[in-house]
């Protein structure tokens, strides 16, 4: 990066890609039922869209792949370039699903072609998030990362509703019959023009300064992925831990709840929706009112009262889910994502820079990539399941306990990062031993 690189240009482009990655999640889950009766076999809609939903779930195991391939290769080759290519991929499966062939056309071909345009953006994917973080942290002023950190998480609001948005719009403006022939590919041609702007802007930067002190001080690593576990091991292990309440709530609130709300409440899909575009609109506001708090009272002190908010309160929040006033449901469901918050406006600030700079990449993207597996991409599956099994709708509670356990667990294991630098070569300092503020390297402490 050179000095006419602002950190807010940086910014935009990292942003830029956290919108399209989650416009394709919008787009795909608001359409699925339509892609189940145009790509499988089936003799219900139901199995149609349990069809397209299984696909969905399926790019989640190409993720932590390409977090592997992606980090891997970011750490060694610039952080930059990796951003070209996870938005170049991602937006190629997205425009190759709007123009595959159908079942009717070429039989059991188009499910197969299908299955791999989402595994195209499954291991993208797997490098996006990561990559856009990392990016993030090292471009951005030490004193504002939170502020700069929360406006990457909007931007994932951002593009699952605009996502949302866009599928709701185009099928309400054209006949059912246009809609189910060839309309519904209308938003996944909507991503080109977006990946191609993001493209432009990626093109455009640097690599960040912290790379580029990586490369001056010979310091890039050779096996980032056998170094993480070397000298990365503890921030691995808090990355994985800390991040199971975002990826868990994150999932059950954006995922699960909405068709709750329909299957088990019989709350109507308009109804649902709304609700749950107003959940992620108090989100957006409130994630970088907190991420400006961050910077002045610390990471920890924010995450931890996500952890605690989720403790206490989230079998009464179901209980108001399952009460049958919809004000009270509206109100449930903004308390679900507004005590998510203080944790989601923290998380793109706090676990990259836990990592030494020459595995950061790696080693975030790998534990992100995980926790996500294990919390977030199975929630909805382990959540329906279990409340079939028992038919008790405390589950969704006890699920987002457990998951603000663990990642309390994380959290306290965690040293404060507020003032620690992004550009650092060394292990983390204990919880109670203060980092380095500024520029310099933390002092190495034994893991």
């Amino acid at each position: 990066m050179t000095d006419h690189q602002s950190p807010r240009k940086a910014l935009g482009a990292a942003v830029m890609g956290n919108v399209i990655e989650w416009f394709d999640y919008g787009i795909y889950s608001y359409s699925a039922a339509t892609i189940g009766m145009k790509f499988f076999p089936a003799h219900s809609t139901t199995a149609a869209a349990l069809s397209s939903f299984a696909v969905l779930a399926l790019s989640f195991f190409m993720r932590p792949i390409g977090g592997l391939v992606i980090g891997s290769a970011g750490d060694r080759h610039g952080r930059r370039g990796m951003l070209m290519l996870t938005i170049g991929l991602m937006t190629l499966g997205t425009v190759l699903i709007g123009v595959l062939p159908t079942y009717a056309t070429i039989g059991i071909a188009a499910p197969i072609l299908l299955i791999c345009a989402r595994l195209i953006q499954g291991f993208s994917a797997g490098g996006e998030y990561g990559g856009a973080n990392t990016f993030m942290a090292e471009s951005a002023p030490i004193e504002r990362r939170g502020l700069f950190g929360s406006l990457l998480e909007s931007g994932v609001l951002v593009g699952y509703m605009g996502g949302a948005t866009v599928v709701v719009a185009t099928s309400s403006v054209m006949s059912d019959a246009n809609w189910e022939e060839w309309g519904w590919r209308i938003p996944f041609l909507v991503s080109l023009p977006l990946g191609l702007l993001a493209l432009a802007l990626r093109r455009n930067l640097h690599d960040t300064p912290v790379f580029q002190n990586m490369q001056n001080a010979g310091e890039i690593a050779r096996h980032p992925i056998a170094d993480t576990f070397k000298v990365g091991k503890r921030a691995f292990t808090i990355t994985i831990l800390a991040i199971a309440l975002g990826n868990g709530a994150y999932y059950i609130a954006l995922t699960y709840m909405p068709s709750y709300l329909e299957s088990e409440l019989g709350i109507s899909s308009g109804s649902a929706l709304a609700l749950g575009i107003v959940m992620m609109g108090v989100m957006m506001v409130l994630n970088p009112l907190f991420g400006r708090l961050g910077d002045r009272i610390g990471r920890r002190p924010m995450l931890a009262a996500s952890c605690a908010l989720y403790i206490v309160l989230s079998v009464p929040l179901v209980a108001l889910v399952n009460t049958d006033s919809i004000v009270l449901v509206g109100l449930a469901m903004m308390c679900f994502g507004a005590f998510l918050t203080p944790f989601t406006s923290q998380a793109a600030a706090t676990f990259p820079v836990l990592f030494p700079r020459s595995v950061r990449y790696t080693g975030f993207t790998l534990a992100y990539n995980l926790s996500t597996a294990v919390f977030g991409g199975t929630a909805p599956l382990i959540v329906g399941s279990l409340l079939a099994l028992t038919g008790n709708s405390f589950v969704i509670a006890f699920y987002l306990i457990a998951c603000a356990v663990v990642a309390g667990i994380g959290v306290w294991m965690m040293p404060e990062t507020r003032d620690l630098t992004a550009d650092h070569q060394s292990s983390l300092p204990r919880v109670h031993e203060p980092a380095e503020a500024t520029t310099g390297q933390v002092p190495a402490q034994p893991l």
